[in-house]
Parts: C-alpha cells; structure tokens; sequence
C-alpha cells in the first residue's frame, strides 16, 4: 500500500427527520481536495459496530479507510441512527421490554439517502460508489434500487437477501403465536464481549482460528465498540446498546419478504463473501445475484478461508484487492 498522508474530519448532519443527527466520518490524502465519482466512496456498517468501527478500527493496518484513502479515495462511512455517535432515537433511552424493535432497515435506509445527498453536495458530484456490509447489504441495495442515478458501483459484503429457514425463524418468532415476531425481545438489547466473541469466532472450524485470525485484534476491536457506548464500561457486564431493527429485517428475510426488489438495481454489483461465513450464505447469495436481472455488469466472489470478517482475517489483502478491482 502507497505511504500517503491522510487527512481526516468528522461530521454531524442533519437527517430527513427532525431531532436526528447523523455522524460520518471522512478520510481523503492530504493534498487532493477534488475527487470524481469514481474516486468517492460510502461505507456502511452491519448490525452491531458503528462505522469508524467497522471501518477505521485505530489498529495499525487495520482501518479499511485508510486503505482505501491511500489508493486515492475519498473515502465516507457513516453511523446510522442508535449507532456509535449518531443520535439515539428516544426509544433507545427507555426500558426495551414490549416496545418494536428500533431502526428498522427502512430507518436506516433514509439515514442513508441524507448521507449520499451530503456527500454529493459537498464534493459537486452526482453519484458514489456504495459499499454495504452484512445487515447493510440490505438498505445500500434498497437505496441503488430506488436512487438509481445515484450509485455509480454497488458492493455488497457478506449479502443478505431472502430465502426460507423456517428453523431460524421459530426462533425470532413468538412461541404463543407462529408466525409473529417475539415482541418479548423489545428494542434494543445489549451487546457483551462474549456475544461479540462468538459472533467472530464461531465461524471458524476447529483451532484454524488461531492462523486466520489475531485474538488481538478481536480485543481491540470490542475495547474500540466498547468507547461507543456512553457508561457501557461501567455495567456488569460491560456492554453496548444495539437496536433490535435488523433483527427484525431478519426475521422478514428468512420468511422470502424481500426488502426490496433486487431487479431495479441497474449499477454494477460486486457480491463477495468468505466460504465459512456464519451469517451470509450461499442460498441467499446466489438467489440475490440471479434477481438482478438489470445490473450492467455483475460478479459473484467467494474466498476460500474466509468468514464474516474477512477484512480483519488472513485473506485479508486478496479480498481488499478483489473490491479495488472492481471500483
């Protein structure tokens, strides 16, 4: 990777909702203040770090916006609402038993729409390159359906769109009524190191953990997450408030409701993902790729060894190779 000086500068927007501010957060090489579509970019995170998180984790060699700052890129990440330092919504501040589940992917995607209008504005340019990873799979490829001038290349990491699982259903679902979501997990819930620990660990077969991946910089990573949350350090245990919403999206995906019609997206797309991924799949991946019947120029990546974090993993360069590529 070229050794560049990279400038970086925080944000907080308005949003399409009074009362919500969004934080984003942008890198750029120093010295270059003009960048063309081609060179602009929007990262958007899952369903449980917030942007500069997921993306500019503070490990040497490790922030994917640095990387992609020090190709050249005007590179953007954003937290949605109830993320990181972006506004919670008012639910997230009461107790979550009984309530809907908060930040809905359809919340998240006009989170979205004010990023990518922000974004444009500010840089003059009338499209972006999108990148979604996991539960954000869904809302940057609702957002390229319904804004098609917008998106100039769309990729969607570890990707999720519909199929049948009626195994994982039953347990999203209320026992006392099938076929309804279980309001008994409310809207919010917290999320611990040993939920995050077996999130990225659980992925992996046998001890092959030890060579795919650094236990340090999974550490390093929570005590990063742990810092987005005001006080999360001082609960037993320690802990970080995480919205319910893409847990509900799931549960509509695993029952085929789509969130959006794949076959009005007409940018080109890049599906990638790691062949031990634990959350996206290849049923759901394949089933998306075959729906986007009006893409103009689509790939379908697997990497060998590789899970739902494959950017923080050994394959690590040859998956940041493959999204460059495609840029």
């Amino acid at each position: 990777m070229p050794t560049r000086t990279i400038v970086q500068k925080d944000y907080l927007i308005d949003t399409l909702d009074a009362g919500i501010r969004l934080h984003i957060r942008q890198k750029r090489p120093k010295g270059k203040r003009r960048f063309s579509e081609a060179e602009t970019i929007l990262l958007c995170h899952g369903r449980l770090a917030p942007g500069p998180v997921a993306f500019d984790l503070p490990v040497p060699g490790y922030s994917w916006m640095d990387d992609f700052a020090a190709q050249g890129f005007n590179v953007f990440t954003m937290s949605v609402r109830g993320f990181g330092s972006s506004t919670r919504p008012p639910e997230m501040d009461r107790t979550p038993a009984g309530r809907p589940p908060a930040v809905r992917g359809r919340t998240a995607l006009r989170d979205i729409e004010a990023a990518v209008w922000f974004i444009c504005d500010q840089n003059n340019i009338d499209r972006i390159n999108l990148l979604g990873r996991s539960w954000s799979t869904t809302t940057t490829g609702a957002f390229a359906a319904a804004h098609r001038n917008r998106v100039r290349r769309l990729v969607l990491y570890a990707p999720y769109y519909v199929y049948d699982d009626p195994q994982r259903a039953a347990q999203l679902e209320d026992p006392a009524h099938p076929g309804k979501w279980d309001a008994r997990r409310g809207a919010w819930g917290w999320t611990t190191l040993k939920d995050m620990q077996e999130r990225w660990w659980g992925h992996i077969p046998g001890k092959a953990h030890h060579r795919w991946r650094d236990k340090r910089l999974v550490r390093a990573y929570w005590e990063t997450y742990l810092k987005s949350e005001p006080n999360g350090s001082r609960r037993r245990p320690p802990g970080v408030r995480t919205p319910n919403g893409s847990l509900a999206d799931l549960y509509d995906r695993v029952q085929n409701k789509p969130p959006y019609d794949a076959s009005r997206v007409r940018c080109p797309v890049l599906l990638i993902f790691g062949d031990h991924d634990g959350a996206a799949n290849q049923t759901e991946a394949w089933g998306l790729f075959q729906r986007l019947t009006a893409s103009q120029g689509k790939r379908y990546i697997v990497i060998g060894e590789g899970t739902h974090f494959m950017e923080f993993e050994h394959r690590r360069e040859e998956f940041l190779r493959e999204v460059r590529n495609f840029l």
